[in-house]
């Protein structure tokens, strides 16, 4: 299934909220690369904390396992940078505490369930913990949040809204 292409507005944000880089120096990165190619040498940059410019240079001439291995990566240590940037951009977005959400994707946890855990703890003080590991993938978050925490769908909903990704396009 092809994915279609973010609007030009929307790559900027995406990579500028997502790895803290200037909206100036995303789009000068844009003119003359393809998005996914600049989300990729974005997300290195903050790995490794090589420029992005640099990492887009490297690219001219090897693939992405290359590069990682020319960034010293090593399967585990990338997996440990890549948490701990997941982590602090769950921090940044949300407010989820840097240390906690580190702790749940290491468990294995997606983003999107630490962050919907943390909205429920922050509305009705059960910890995102106990809910991470109580509900279960085959259960939709609203229901188990009403079945389990008593909370309405309509502030479910509410509160996604309230704390939306601000990497994601804009809702027209």
């Amino acid at each position: 299934m092809k994915r279609s292409v973010p609007s030009p507005e929307d790559q900027v944000r995406s990579i500028h909220y997502k790895y803290d880089i200037s909206e100036e120096r995303v789009k000068a990165a844009l003119d003359g690369h393809r998005f996914g190619e600049v989300d990729e040498a974005a997300l290195l940059s903050c790995l490794s904390g090589r420029p992005m410019e640099d990492i887009l240079e490297m690219r001219k001439d090897f693939p992405w396992g290359v590069i990682r291995k020319n960034l010293n990566f090593t399967a585990e240590s990338y997996e440990k940078a890549y948490f701990h940037h997941r982590a602090e951009r769950l921090h940044r977005f949300y407010g989820v505490e840097t240390e906690r959400a580190l702790s749940l994707l290491e468990e294995g946890y997606p983003n999107h369930w630490i962050r919907l855990s943390w909205l429920l703890e922050e509305h009705t003080g059960k910890k995102m913990e106990d809910i991470v590991h109580e509900r279960k993938k085959s259960e939709k978050w609203k229901p188990w949040a009403e079945r389990v925490l008593g909370v309405s769908p309509d502030d479910f909903t509410k509160w996604i809204a309230e704390t939306r990704n601000p990497s994601l396009p804009v809702k027209k």
